[in-house]
């Protein structure tokens, strides 16, 4: 009779097997680059990039790991609102040094000091800065209309 009613919940689905966790479930390593909401390191090129921004957790979390970057690029439209840019590229005595699409609103790049030209495009239109970047993490604010 227990082997009958075993195998009836069995087959109705009501014993739930033990595989371990569902995949999906967030982790909880003590790793703070191991959680799954927080925006990752990659490497372009010989460059080290953290972009992203996109939940105060996050911001949070770019924000912390700044002093491993020489610049900090962030993007805001004219109320203060966060923004990003379509397509950014940095440069360097007429070379690309990095692209990077999707870029916001916080961008962190690890680059060696020099003078840089840094090329934002947003929806299609172009906007330019200069900037040095120093021994130390080098902030642009970059405020336009054309962020969203």
């Amino acid at each position: 009779m227990k082997a009958f009613a075993a195998l009836t919940l069995a087959l109705s689905g009501a014993v739930a097997a033990v595989a371990g966790p569902a995949p999906d479930l967030p982790s909880f390593s003590d790793d703070p680059s191991a959680r799954a909401p927080y925006s990752q390191v990659e490497m372009i090129g010989s460059v080290a990039v953290l972009n992203g921004g996109g939940s105060i957790e996050d911001v949070n979390y770019v924000k912390s790991r700044a002093g491993e970057f020489s610049l900090q690029i962030l993007f805001s439209g004219p109320g203060g609102q966060y923004g990003v840019a379509d397509k950014v590229t940095l440069r360097s005595a007429g070379h690309d040094v990095v692209t990077v699409a999707d870029a916001g609103p916080y961008l962190m790049l690890k680059v060696p000091p020099g003078r840089y030209t840094v090329e934002a495009e947003f929806d299609g239109a172009m906007e330019q800065r200069s900037v040095t970047v120093g021994s130390s993490l080098t902030r642009v604010n970059w405020n336009t209309s054309k962020a969203d």
